[in-house]
């Protein structure tokens, strides 16, 4: 077990405290209070020692560079080249002794305690965690593949990425598990000035996995934040992503492509908030569902009063494929300032018929028309994925859904 300062403990206590009184996370138009989120299991710590588990053999190899696999807690391989010499890249207990004063000052400092019920849920029950620090000046051009493994209990893991002044960094984070059991993860990020985080995720968890997942990043003046998600869980998953341009000319783009299917719900949320002026954010959300799922996008681009020249777009689009799937698209504008641009687009619909008239035409079946239509409603977002073996991974899980 990992043995947290008494500043951590103390943190526990009073989150336990807090959490009776909070409520749980808003996720408009689908029904959570019942979901079990408390629902606990104890987690065993992993024996595994550098070695790649099997369970995740197929994402990496010992030929790849700049690989951390963390399986139930406790960072089970790593192999790092020199681009991150000076990178401080640690697990929970380790941020916590080595580096704990810079640790400390930014954790649960992004996304507070006290946020909502499962926040709070996530500090009381903190088991795991990596902390990676980019000191400044710091350019690393290649990126860091992280694989967050589950193979018993429930998961509380928790990363924190400081991107110090003028540093570049390429993120790419990966939750797999092969158990039920609950995972409540928060992600935070801090993009100090003229700093770069291009953050990429995907996340899939088995259909008996319930998840809630909160990345929640602060850029500062004329840093930028380029985050593509890949939203592609079997089980019933409450996905925040939340962005506050804090400093002038701050810019953040998030990009999500989500598959729902079964009986699952997924609800994502994208909360892009302009706390400076001259800020700019844009929302790009694609995703299917089929069978009886239910796939909900949250678009919300905020600019607070005296935050002028800023501008917030946001796109949400998502295809059905089924008469008993649903989907919805909610875009949110709240713009308290007159000199801004802002947009949104929204739209949720089946497959046009006449697309499919056209390919089989030419002699396509339906269901390859389907899937080739599918494809091509997805790819823009494929094509942004810049590591190819994620991408490979990516184009793979789709196409097993897709074909289900």
């Amino acid at each position: 077990m990992i043995q947290l300062p008494t500043w951590v403990q103390q943190m526990q206590t009073e989150a336990q405290s807090v959490m009776p009184s909070l409520k749980l996370p808003k996720a408009d138009r689908t029904i959570i209070k019942n979901w079990a989120f408390e629902a606990i299991e104890v987690q065993t710590p992993s024996t595994y020692n550098n070695e790649i588990p099997s369970a995740v053999a197929h994402l990496v190899s010992t030929e790849d560079q700049n690989v951390v696999i963390l399986c139930d807690g406790k960072i089970v391989y790593q192999n790092l080249g020199i681009a991150f010499d000076g990178v401080i890249i640690a697990n929970l207990e380790e941020a916590l002794t080595k580096h704990e004063a810079i640790f400390k000052p930014y954790f649960m400092n992004v996304a507070s305690v006290d946020t909502n019920r499962l926040t709070a849920l996530h500090m009381a029950h903190l088991n795991s965690g990596l902390f990676i620090h980019v000191p400044k000046n710091k350019v690393v051009k290649e990126a860091l593949n992280v694989i967050y493994l589950q193979e018993n209990g429930s998961l509380f893991n928790h990363t924190l990425i400081v991107a110090e002044p003028n540093s570049e960094f390429k993120y790419i984070e990966n939750y797999c598990n092969t158990v039920s059991g609950n995972i409540n993860v928060i992600s935070e990020t801090v993009v100090k000035e003229n700093a770069q985080v291009d953050y990429a995720a995907m996340d899939r968890l088995t259909s008996e996995t319930l998840v809630y997942n909160l990345r929640k990043a602060r850029v500062e003046a004329n840093g930028r934040l380029l985050v593509s998600l890949g939203a592609l869980n079997d089980g019933n998953t409450v996905s925040e992503n939340l962005v506050s341009l804090v400093g002038q000319g701050a810019h953040a783009e998030v990009k999500t492509v989500a598959i729902a299917e079964g009986l699952q719900k997924q609800n994502i949320t994208v909360n892009i908030e302009h706390l400076a002026p001259f800020t700019e954010g844009h929302i790009v959300n694609h995703g299917i569902s089929k069978d009886d799922a239910q796939l909900t996008f949250n678009g919300i681009g905020k600019v607070h009063k005296g935050m002028n020249g800023s501008n917030a777009q946001q796109e949400s689009r998502a295809m059905i494929l089924s008469e008993t799937a649903r989907a919805d698209a909610n875009p949110i504008l709240l713009i308290d300032e007159y000199d801004v641009k802002a947009g949104h687009a929204a739209g949720v619909g089946k497959i046009d018929e006449e697309q499919l008239y056209y390919l089989m035409s030419r002699g396509l079946t339906r269901r390859a028309a389907e899937v080739l239509i599918i494809y091509g409603f997805l790819m823009p977002f494929i094509d942004e994925i810049r590591n190819e073996s994620i991408k490979a991974e990516f184009e793979k899980v789709i196409a097993r859904k897709i074909n289900a």
